[in-house]
């Protein structure tokens, strides 16, 4: 008996020393993309991350925000039929409890997507991404630095045919990996404090209206590793994504059509 007293107060005391943040929020996302050529494509995407309720942590209270905005243009090449070639622009704004930092970012990555057929329409894919980034502590007026790769595999699986109609149901899902390579010094924000530091998890319904591109809903678990101690951040999300297509070709060639 003496053992299991002994037992319960140490995980109490585990409990109480752990410094876990967890939030429910939501997670809206637009992104457009359209072609510029046969060949390359453009993306514009927009996102941004609210905390909806009030959190108690480290004997303060903090009300519900704005986490994080996000906006990324970036251009693709593709490679082959199944592989394209990516680079792109990141500017995001932090507001994590009144640390204010804004980051810019560049990366380049690999996407490729295949069929499995052994499980029906299912299409899987791999996007490998290199990213640096650039926090500016908005306090301290100071720079830093940061290193990541960045693994995701991403399922989409059709509820409908798509031979036959251009619109439907249909399912996703993804889980992308965060590999820390060296982190910011300036802040919290972009920190390197484990190498496995960050971990995104997503599921979701869309619709495929066609003309009107397509609109999901889905839920978007996000845990990161937000100091040395490994204490984590855990975000529960409701994320809603509206994904339309512009092609562009034809400005392109009125572009650099010259006028008689």
């Amino acid at each position: 008996m003496r053992y299991v007293s002994l037992l319960y107060i140490l995980f109490l005391t585990s409990i109480c020393q752990a410094q876990d943040w967890f939030f429910l929020g939501a997670f809206p996302t637009v992104s457009q993309t359209g072609s510029l050529s046969k060949k390359i494509q453009y993306n514009l995407y927009a996102s941004a991350t609210y905390d909806t309720y009030r959190l108690n942590a480290d004997l303060n209270q903090y009300p519900s925000t704005a986490l994080q905005y996000y906006v990324q243009p970036s251009l693709s090449y593709k490679l082959t039929k199944s592989t394209q070639l990516g680079v792109g622009y990141a500017y995001v704004k932090h507001n994590l409890f009144g640390l204010r930092v804004n980051e810019n970012r560049i990366w380049a990555q690999v996407l490729s997507t295949h069929p499995v057929p052994q499980l029906g329409q299912l299409r899987m894919s791999h996007r490998l991404r290199y990213e640096e980034r650039y926090p500016i502590n908005k306090r301290t007026n100071q720079w830093s630095y940061a290193q990541l790769f960045r693994y995701q595999v991403g399922f989409n699986y059709p509820l409908y045919n798509p031979n036959a109609q251009k619109t439907g149901l249909y399912a996703a899902a993804s889980n992308e990996m965060f590999l820390c390579l060296s982190g910011a010094k300036n802040s919290p924000i972009s920190s390197k404090n484990a190498f496995y530091g960050e971990d995104w998890i997503y599921a979701g319904l869309g619709y495929n209206t066609g003309k009107y591109g397509k609109l999901e809903l889905g839920y978007c678990y996000q845990n990161l590793i937000r100091n040395r101690a490994q204490d984590h951040r855990y975000l529960h999300l409701l994320q809603f994504t509206w994904a339309t297509n512009f092609d562009l070709s034809a400005i392109g060639i009125w572009f650099y059509t010259p006028v008689h």
